[in-house]
């Protein structure tokens, strides 16, 4: 199909995975609350559609906040189908070890500044910490043969790979019905072309290509 295709082009022509952006925000722009406590904004049939999203790609990346703060699990526990590689970054290897991102459940990469390790379900992948971080990881999922990627967050992680215009697909979950207020601003697309929108109850998706990377 044209999916698989435009994955199998990105990851050949542009030797880097397709990669997709995706995240949650209320309807005033924020994808996270003030307080410590997680703030839910997608409704559960577009959570299982996320679950569905992930089980379609090869891996997901989270920041270290993200990591943190959410403790997701990123599997496909709402869908049947395989769970991606889970990758996750941790400079300072400062996440601790009840994470069920580190549980070792199904594979998963930590890219750090300080360790080169092998564990049961856990790769500590050391990358140079005076060279590009982005590009360093997405020359190493092109050596593995990832061919796709979907970043799930956090903000700052989203932002940079938008501001160096590493990103092919977005996908926005607005919940309509929600207003946060004070919090964490969503990121901010750039470059991009809207291509479609669906709605799941409370939720508006929105779906982005990269302008500048589209060969349509």
């Amino acid at each position: 199909s044209l999916d698989l295709n435009k994955r199998f082009f990105t990851f050949h022509t542009r030797r880097r995975p397709y990669i997709i952006l995706k995240w949650a925000q209320s309807n005033d722009g924020k994808i996270a609350g003030t307080g410590p406590a997680r703030t839910m904004i997608s409704n559960d049939l577009t959570r299982r559609l996320v679950h569905k999203w992930r089980s379609e790609e090869a891996a997901i990346l989270v920041g270290t906040n993200t990591a943190l703060q959410d403790d997701p699990e990123l599997t496909t526990r709402l869908w049947p189908g395989k769970n991606p590689l889970r990758l996750v970054i941790d400079k300072g290897l400062t996440l601790p070890g009840h994470l069920k991102l580190l549980n070792g459940s199904t594979p998963t990469i930590v890219f750090n500044h300080l360790l080169q390790e092998e564990r049961p379900g856990l790769f500590y992948l050391q990358l140079k910490p005076d060279e590009d971080l982005l590009q360093q990881i997405l020359a190493t999922l092109y050596t593995r043969g990832i061919q796709s990627m979907m970043v799930e967050g956090g903000a700052m992680l989203l932002q940079s790979f938008i501001d160096a215009g590493l990103w092919d697909e977005a996908r926005v979950l607005c919940n309509e019905q929600l207003t946060i207020g004070e919090g964490l601003l969503a990121p901010v697309l750039k470059n991009n072309l809207l291509t479609g929108e669906e709605k799941i109850g409370t939720d508006r998706i929105s779906f982005f290509i990269n302008r500048m990377n589209s060969s349509t």
